[in-house]
């Protein structure tokens, strides 16, 4: 590990190209993403904007049903004092965050979502076979839910896309290894239409290299409209109606 940190073996051709001033041609718009998802790694490029088909064709601007936003950051808390769990060295683990993101994948497939358009990403092994535990147990033997199309590290799923991501990123004690910036990007651009990130917010958003990207995530918590809607529906729920239900 000291050997290719400290003597710049971590780095791919191209990137030796580059510093050592080799002429390039730099891309400065992407057509994969909806503008919003990619303002999560846009700074990490110079001026890089949006092709026109994103602004303007019809499936980049309808809503994604059932979700309020085409990005968000759910905060995950720990489940009976647990948040990540180490079985092994570097095999981390985390069941609440296993239990948020295959009930989501659920939910969305309820909703009419594809399976094939929906893929799950994992920032470690261990968190992986537990998804995919999990998901073989309630969601395989189900044909009105199925699989999604993949549920893998993100380092594997380099070069690769779909329609919706959804994300977990497991550690609550240190960043761990998203501290590469590097491995962020590759982890918030490989959704085309929403984006669902699972984590410890106090943690993600208080790590420096991190910054720019959960800061644009930070503001999205559901909107006080709603919440006054749920209060207000409370309060006007007839009690012999919860009378009623508690009987029955």
């Amino acid at each position: 590990m000291a050997f290719q940190k400290f003597c710049n073996m971590e780095q791919s051709l191209f990137t030796r190209l580059v510093r050592l001033g080799v002429p390039t041609v730099d891309l400065d718009a992407q057509g994969r993403a909806r503008p919003g998802i990619a303002s999560l790694y846009n700074w990490r490029y110079k001026k890089l904007g949006s092709l026109s088909h994103v602004m303007v064709h019809p499936e980049y601007k309808k809503p994604n049903a059932g979700f309020v936003f085409h990005y968000q950051l759910i905060d995950v808390q720990d489940f009976n004092g647990v948040g990540e769990s180490e079985l092994n060295p570097f095999f981390y683990q985390n069941l609440r965050e296993v239990e948020y993101v295959v009930a989501t994948f659920m939910y969305m497939r309820l909703l009419g979502y594809p399976a094939e358009k929906i893929s799950v990403l994992i920032t470690y092994n261990g968190q992986k076979h537990l998804i995919r535990d999990v998901i073989k147990q309630r969601c395989g033997r189900n044909q009105f839910i199925g699989t999604p199309h993949k549920v893998t590290t993100v380092d594997r799923y380099q070069g690769q896309q779909n329609d919706y991501i959804l994300l977990s990123l497991v550690r609550t004690k240190t960043v761990g290894h998203l501290r590469d910036v590097r491995r962020l990007v590759v982890a918030m651009s490989r959704a085309r239409l929403g984006l669902y990130v699972f984590g410890r917010v106090s943690l993600f958003s208080n790590c420096f290299e991190l910054t720019p990207t959960f800061n644009k995530a930070e503001p999205l918590e559901t909107p006080p409209i709603i919440e006054e809607k749920k209060e207000e529906m409370l309060e006007t729920q007839p009690v012999e109606s919860q009378d009623v239900k508690m009987e029955g």
